[in-house]
């Protein structure tokens, strides 16, 4: 069995012993099954369940909206039932390499997500790349397309995480310089703990085939090189105000399969801030902690949910 597939398997099977499922039998649930077991833990399935049937949801514009952007690490939520949001950005990055320059920008960073149900989300991401070399040749295309199913699996209950697993797939769609002219696909599986009262230790685990067509991570021939990239992060989040956010992380990437592995690590501090309950604005800046990754980077974006 390939390692993507073993380590694919393995984090599937963590969600579901991670604790016992319960369904009730009742239209609208009688909540006698809560008591005696416990909540479902794979919420997910328990809305695979709900589908076709009555009852009640959960409001989403209760709470104010989170994206899965700036920072590497994603949010352990999803964006609820018949909900639509909206992230976008610009990220500018810059490395010296034994004295060669190398500058690259992304924009617009599109990703898409739409509300299936209040667990499952579907999610489209397109974004296309500039890059410039001293002395070399420069290069622009677009990334491939990306799509993907966010699925809500846990909710925090003692050591257990508030949890969500990423399905992520691609479309051959991009240009010659960044497509991998195949479909790839990956995990992300994104954990977190509330600590105390506005602060939260969250991270993720993950890989994908071929890099997913990351523009940074692919080989100069990305259609032709065969390898795994596996990811992993750790980030704090503060409350700093009322309608400020801040975070620190880590995190990196690491290649298998090619001829010449790369060990890409970097910190990030991040800053949201939120203009609306709906609208929030974001700026984050990195320095790169290895000798593969870039020196520097810096990105402003932000999101809207309808």
């Amino acid at each position: 069995m390939k390692p993507s597939c073993r380590v694919g398997l393995g984090i599937l099977a963590i969600l579901f012993l991670s604790g016992p499922l319960t369904v009730c039998a009742q239209e609208p649930c009688c909540g006698e099954c809560a008591d005696q077991v416990g909540e479902p833990r794979l919420k997910f399935l328990d809305d695979l369940w709900r589908l076709g049937r009555t009852g009640s949801f959960r409001d989403p514009f209760e709470e104010r909206i989170e994206t899965d952007r700036h920072d590497f690490t994603q949010s352990t939520t999803t964006v609820g039932r018949g909900v639509a949001q909206v992230e976008a950005g610009y990220t500018y990055f810059y490395s010296d390499n034994e004295e060669e320059i190398e500058q690259a920008h992304t924009t617009p960073e599109m990703l898409v997500r739409l509300g299936l149900t209040e667990d499952i989300e579907f999610r489209i991401r397109w974004t296309y790349a500039w890059g410039f070399v001293d002395e070399g040749d420069d290069v622009d295309s677009a990334e491939d397309l990306r799509w993907s199913f966010k699925l809500r699996a846990t909710d925090q209950d003692g050591w257990i995480p508030e949890s969500a697993l990423e399905l992520r797939f691609t479309a051959p769609t991009g240009g010659r310089a960044f497509s991998t002219e195949q479909v790839e696909f990956g995990l992300d599986y994104i954990y977190g703990w509330k600590i105390i009262e506005g602060s939260e230790l969250y991270g993720s685990t993950g890989f994908g085939t071929q890099a997913l067509g990351d523009f940074g991570l692919v080989p100069e021939e990305p259609a032709s090189d065969r390898f795994i990239a596996w990811t992993q992060s750790v980030a704090l989040g503060t409350e700093i105000t009322e309608r400020t956010t801040m975070y620190n992380e880590f995190y990196g990437i690491f290649s298998y399969g090619l001829e010449d592995d790369y060990a890409e690590v970097y910190f990030n501090i991040g800053v949201d801030y939120y203009a609306t309950h709906n609208l929030v604005l974001d700026l984050r800046v990195g320095v790169g902690l290895t000798p593969d990754s870039d020196d520097f980077f810096s990105g402003v974006g932000g999101g809207y949910r309808f």
